[in-house]
């Protein structure tokens, strides 16, 4: 990839730039939205180093509401290998800290199937071959909920938001988020997995950062933060009870293995209602991240400190590739 101008990336709120997974720079990889180092370099600097704050400055800053609208902070989720063996090196480089945002089930021997089925996919060829052989192998219950009004409005929604979602993308996502569907989907998703020769409990060993990775990834100034329990399809689905016992088993491990209360969080796969925010209060955390930068047209972009708007990587590299290609036009 070619030297990304540095600073060429322009919003004029303070948000922070998310990411999940990466891969090694010598390896091609199908692995939805994976990152090589070298990409992740080029982001960083088109988003401008000199904007990216520590984790101890957006906390600071945003507790004393002198965050700049240049402001920007790194934020990973769901505490994934890739992001230390690929990313980290790169942080250091620059002498970046960045937020860690991590779920904790895993911890105790539970994977999350959704980024075990991620992988998979990668290994095999890419998501959308898995979501293909998925939707057509469907129940035709399944199919009778891609054709009711709560699919299309799901489908909008999502695609407005994350505009790099496909409508196949919509459609999995959709089903597998349905509280009803989950026995039904992790059967059928588990068979695929089994056929393709992969096992989960092997991949649950390859896929997470273990507790002590978590503990020095603190010790060196990064921010180790909430993510829930076992990251739920839909958050804003559960009870205020269920709620709470996501995020205080979620905090009481990172507390265990950093020996720090973490009072910042990111709402997994965006789902959060008054409840969860509430609940997060009570709990002591002062910062939340959305995982867009596109809230309802009611709010502001940043609406509050646990609402905190976040630019997806894979948006950004494809700002980048259009200012390249702007580039090299005028040239």
């Amino acid at each position: 990839m070619r030297q990304a101008r540095a600073g060429g990336y322009r919003r004029d709120f303070p948000h922070g730039v998310m990411f999940h997974r990466f891969h090694a720079s010598d390896t091609a990889s199908a692995w939805q939205g994976a990152l090589s180092p070298a990409q992740f370099e080029a982001i960083l600097l088109f988003v401008g180093i000199e904007n990216i704050l520590s984790p101890r400055d957006w906390m600071s800053r945003l507790q004393e509401g002198t965050l700049e609208p240049q402001h920007r902070c790194v934020t990973f989720d769901d505490g994934l290998r890739s992001q230390a063996d690929h990313a980290l090196p790169v942080l250091e480089r620059f002498g970046l800290q960045a937020f860690w945002f991590v779920y904790s089930c895993v911890s105790d021997g539970i994977p999350v199937k959704s980024e075990v089925y991620s992988f998979v996919a990668g290994a095999c060829g890419g998501m959308p071959g898995l979501i293909e052989e998925f939707l057509q192998r469907c129940p035709p219950g399944f199919q009778e909920q891609l054709r009711s009004p709560a699919f299309a409005a799901y489908e909008a929604r999502v695609r407005a938001a994350h505009p790099f979602y496909t409508a196949k993308d919509a459609e999995y996502r959709f089903l597998r988020n349905q509280p009803e569907n989950a026995a039904a989907f992790e059967s059928l998703m588990d068979a695929i997995v089994s056929e393709r020769g992969f096992t989960i409990d092997d991949l649950a060993q390859r896929l997470w950062l273990a507790s002590a990775d978590l503990a020095a990834l603190s010790g060196a100034g990064h921010y180790v933060g909430l993510h829930s329990y076992s990251h739920p399809y839909e958050m804003a689905r559960l009870s205020r009870a269920r709620q709470r016992e996501e995020y205080q088993r979620n905090l009481r491990h990172i507390q265990s293995v950093t020996g720090t209360t973490p009072a910042c969080m990111s709402h997994p796969i965006n789902s959060y209602n008054a409840d969860a925010l509430a609940v997060l209060r009570e709990l002591g955390v002062r910062c939340g991240f959305r995982s867009n930068v596109t809230p309802p047209a009611h709010q502001t972009v940043n609406p509050g400190p646990l609402e905190l708007a976040r630019e997806d990587a894979t948006n950004l590299l494809a700002l980048l590739a259009a200012q390249e290609a702007a580039s090299s036009r005028v040239m």
